[in-house]
């Protein structure tokens, strides 16, 4: 797929969002006269809709994927965008001159929903660009969901339960205070780290996905300066600022969601676990330390037929697994990487013939590491296999050059 967003679309983009903003701030006087503060709940209620609902599909997306990849990344993605969605629906319907909504609806509530959900916004999305990939071994998407709800619990029970007892964020008419400042400050020092994060990331790979990831934070970034200076949470500059947010989203939207290398990967890496899972049989890969081949790869559907766990079996010895033969298939592990060539041959277990095929190769060059592949070979025929007291001996392994 041909990429829509270059570097020189990046710098106009960039460029343009810039002199909006001042064009905005320097005509602001004659905007006034076709601005209507009247319109404007109506108008935040439809801007705030497309930023809960980018948020939404985020995170559906990334509970999608996470069954699929087991990335760290993207189970962070799904309780940050669950968190985000999910204030700033309370932000929205907690907003002023909306309908009454568990208490009162205010100024007070909307504001510290607000910040509260920019402040997880900026933080998870500099984690999710700084900690490394790794895949996880087991499923965290109902963990993650129920740490959401706690904390979006615990947030809106000490807004709405405390809210006049809270710092002033906003005093109507006057604009921002101290403190609301100094927050969405510390949120635009954490995005702009991000920034330069996503920017040297862009540089190194060269991906589509990044640079729309750069433009997000860009418009992002703008709306938190913005959100410093407004007078009333009707006027022209608060306006302005959801506008930039939700433009924002749009570019998160692309990195994540629409990002074509992200999609091709993702639908390449399902097609391959589904094949592995309908293996008539199971492969396996494992690396040795010491005397003992550790298990980091085992998939197939002959595992399941075996009761065996798929989980439980990853990082396990190969000498744990395959009992009371497993000193053969160690044995033969080693006769592999002695002879350097591929082996077949036959065991027995739990009371099954297996044909198991091993071949030797170097991971990353210097991990010696063996990749097997087993078939049920139960009632066909039997190669001989040795006594694993007695010393092998290779002229009953039928050796197979791969």
């Amino acid at each position: 797929m041909k990429s829509n967003l270059t570097e020189g679309k990046f710098l106009i983009y960039s460029t343009f969002a810039v002199l909006l903003l001042m064009a905005i701030h320097i005509f602001q006087p004659q905007i006034y006269d076709i601005y209507n503060p009247k319109n404007y709940v109506g108008f935040h209620t439809l801007l705030e809709s497309f930023s809960i609902s980018i948020s939404a599909a985020i995170m559906l997306y990334g509970l999608k994927q996470f069954g699929v990849t087991r990335s760290s990344r993207m189970l962070l993605m799904v309780i940050t965008f669950f968190l985000v969605g999910t204030l700033d629906l309370l932000h929205t319907l907690s907003f002023k001159s909306m309908p009454y909504f568990i208490t009162e609806s205010s100024i007070a509530k909307a504001t510290w929903f607000w910040i509260s959900a920019r402040f997880f916004q900026a933080l998870f999305i500099f984690l999710i660009l700084l900690i490394p990939e790794r895949k996880l071994t087991r499923d965290y998407r109902a963990a993650a969901i129920i740490l959401g709800y706690i904390i979006i619990g615990s947030i809106a029970f000490i807004v709405i339960q405390y809210e006049n007892n809270l710092p002033l964020l906003v005093v109507e008419g006057k604009g921002t205070t101290y403190l609301k400042n100094g927050i969405e400050y510390v949120v635009s020092i954490i995005q702009f780290g991000s920034l330069l994060l996503t920017l040297y990331q862009y540089h190194v790979e060269k991906s589509e996905e990044k640079l729309a990831m750069a433009l997000a934070i860009v418009f992002l970034l703008l709306t938190e300066l913005v959100f410093t200076i407004y007078q009333s949470v009707f006027d022209l500059d608060n306006f302005t600022g959801h506008i930039f947010k939700a433009l924002g989203f749009f570019f998160i939207l692309k990195s994540f969601y629409f990002a074509p290398e992200k999609d091709k990967s993702a639908q390449n890496e399902q097609g391959t676990h589904k094949l592995l899972n309908e293996l008539p049989g199971f492969i396996f890969i494992a690396v040795k330390k010491g005397n003992d081949f550790i298990v980091t790869v085992i998939e197939g559907d002959l595992l399941h037929q075996l009761g065996l766990n798929q989980e439980v079996l990853v990082k396990r010895p190969l000498t744990e697994i395959f009992l009371p033969k497993s000193g053969t298939l160690n044995d033969y592990c080693h006769l592999a990487f002695r002879l350097q060539e591929s082996l077949r041959f036959e065991m027995d277990f739990m009371e099954k013939t297996l044909l198991i095929s091993i071949k030797p190769t170097l991971e990353d060059g210097q991990y010696e590491t063996i990749i097997g592949t087993v078939i049920d070979m139960t009632g066909v025929h039997h190669f001989p296999i040795p006594n694993k007291n007695e010393k092998l001996d290779t002229r009953n392994v039928q050796k197979v050059v791969m």
